[in-house]
């Protein structure tokens, strides 16, 4: 296991490293010479004013006849013969479109969906401003109200532009609005569909869930000036039901409007485009201890085998790759349980040689990518699954980097697999006094919002953390080709979420502490920054 560069320090406030010696144990029982460390510090989240996600607003413009004439054309009754629905949805737009991450749909609809703003793909999101004023310019209120097929033709639309996104962290951090807006019911079919209205929306709503985008609000707005007076309560609420029925079944809300005059997209569309972050996951891990079933054992090069194992497969100890293939000698011996597939002393793997001569990690995460590659992880990403633990980890221990695994508890000892990697136990034993006796101990703490600069005249919100980590073990190791005799790498993650977006992959960062088992006790003062962005 390598160390590149200096070592990452610690973060805002002091990390406490004390190293301790361990106390007598039970006669006869198996125990490894170690000392302990703890870590203490401070951290800040993201600024959630400099990260921000791909939002994307699709406008579905109801031009029914009951609107009433087309905008400029004059005279005619009907609840919005001026247009002022277009107006507010050109203010809206024009209120977000100097953002750089927001895009706009305009879809006008009445019994059919006749015009619609188009991208270089064809129909669908776009920022160019003629193109949207163009579309805008088409309204033409007759003909019926068709809420299903509106409903179905934003459903085609919306997967096309989700399908144009291959980038998997982009797509589950892109976030679809949809501003719906009726002055009426759906009048294709007698009585009002309100079944098949109900099964399209479910089907919009279930598709964009299983193509994982990061989030999607489907908002309602009614404009019921033409449900004004005595004898119309009962059609009004019946419009107004099915609309917030609609809303309800896409994460939104539902609006209604008097008159067109009343009409402002501007104030009632939550357009928070970013949201504060929380940690999701803490997890320190030392390299050069090893939990195994009822002890704990060196590790001095960091690869993963214990150096009592690399002389059985003839493995030099102090090289974390023995035959220097870009593959780790406990990756190999993993990796080949019982056909010899991959051999830690022969060069096996056909990944080329970086013209340096060292192995990337470009992701961090503790597996080079030849061993990424070999596996199947994504080696741009340190957590494959998006479960907050890093693949590099989850391969050490014996979980599974390509599912989130939440409830997995593969030695039934009451606690679940993530907990025991977090822990640095062994997932498959159960004995709770050897994961009393060397499980890590986390006290993390939300302390509350900090504000900070983000430049001259904004102020952006950060929330601070502060964290305990004891009893990690510290090994008298025998060194190797990165480290020194007595040398412990211990590497500390956090994975944040927006708060708001909780299942979205997790933004990383690492810091890297270098305890010798020769160190007496000491205070290290560092500030927010020397985490690492590892992504």
């Amino acid at each position: 296991m390598s160390v590149m560069g200096n070592i990452f320090r610690m973060v805002s406030a002091a990390i406490l490293l004390v190293i301790a010696g361990c106390g007598d144990s039970p006669p006869l029982e198996r125990i490894t010479a170690r000392q302990q460390a703890t870590l203490s510090g401070s951290f800040l989240t993201e600024s959630a004013d400099q990260i921000v996600f791909p939002v994307k607003i699709l406008f579905a413009i109801d031009c029914s006849g009951s609107m009433g004439a087309a905008p400029g054309i004059g005279g005619g009754a009907g609840s919005d013969p001026s247009g002022l629905r277009l107006a507010a949805t050109q203010a809206f737009i024009d209120q977000y479109n100097n953002l750089e991450n927001v895009s706009f749909e305009i879809m006008l609809w009445h019994g059919s969906v006749f015009a619609r703003t188009r991208n270089q793909n064809g129909f669908g999101f776009t920022k160019d401003p003629v193109e949207i004023n163009s579309v805008l310019q088409q309204a033409d209120n007759n003909s019926y109200t068709d809420y299903v097929g509106t409903i179905n033709t934003m459903r085609d639309d919306i997967l096309r532009d989700i399908s144009l996104n291959d980038d998997r962290d982009s797509r589950m951090r892109t976030k679809y609005i949809v501003i719906f807006f009726s002055d009426g019911l759906d009048d294709v079919g007698e009585p009002v569909r309100e079944t098949a209205i109900m099964e399209a929306m479910q089907s919009l709503y279930d598709m964009v869930n299983a193509e994982g985008v990061g989030s999607f609000n489907f908002h309602t707005f009614f404009l019921s000036a033409l449900f004004q007076g005595p004898g119309y309560e009962v059609p009004r609420a019946e419009a107004y039901r099915i609309l917030c029925e609609m809303a309800q079944i896409g994460n939104g809300q539902c609006r209604e409007f008097e008159s067109a005059q009343a009409i402002d997209f501007i104030q009632l569309v939550d357009m928070r485009l970013t949201a504060e972050y929380m940690v999701k996951y803490l997890v320190a891990y030392n390299y050069n201890a090893l939990p195994g079933v009822d002890n704990i054992y060196h590790d001095s090069d960091g690869d993963g085998l214990p150096d009592e194992h690399e002389t059985t497969y003839g493995c030099d100890p102090q090289n974390w790759d023995s035959d220097g293939d870009g593959m780790s000698d406990f990756f190999e011996v993993e990796s080949s349980p019982t056909g010899n597939e991959l051999d830690p002393l022969v060069w096996d793997s056909n990944c080329p040689l970086p013209p340096d001569g060292t192995w990337r990690d470009f992701d961090r995460d503790g597996l080079t990518d030849c061993e990424e590659s070999i596996k199947g992880t994504d080696y741009r990403h340190p957590d494959t699954d998006r479960d907050g633990i890093p693949d590099g980890i989850e391969f050490r221990v014996g979980m599974n980097p390509f599912e989130a695994q939440v409830t997995n508890d593969t030695d039934f000892d009451g606690s679940v697999d993530w907990l025991e990697a977090q822990r640095h136990t062994n997932v498959t034993t159960n004995d709770p006094l050897v994961r009393e006796r060397y499980g890590y101990s986390y006290d993390l703490r939300d302390m509350g919002m900090d504000p900070i600069l983000v430049d001259d005249t904004v102020t952006s919100y950060v929330r601070q953390y502060d964290f305990t980590i004891s009893n990690i073990s510290i090994m008298q190791t025998e060194g190797s080709l990165y480290l020194n005799p007595g040398d412990n790498l211990i590497r500390l993650f956090i994975a944040q979420v927006p708060e708001d977006m909780p299942d979205s992959p997790p933004i990383f960062r690492m810091a890297e502490v270098l305890i010798n088992s020769e160190d007496n006790t000491r205070s290290i003062l560092l500030d927010t920054y020397d985490f690492e962005l590892i992504q």
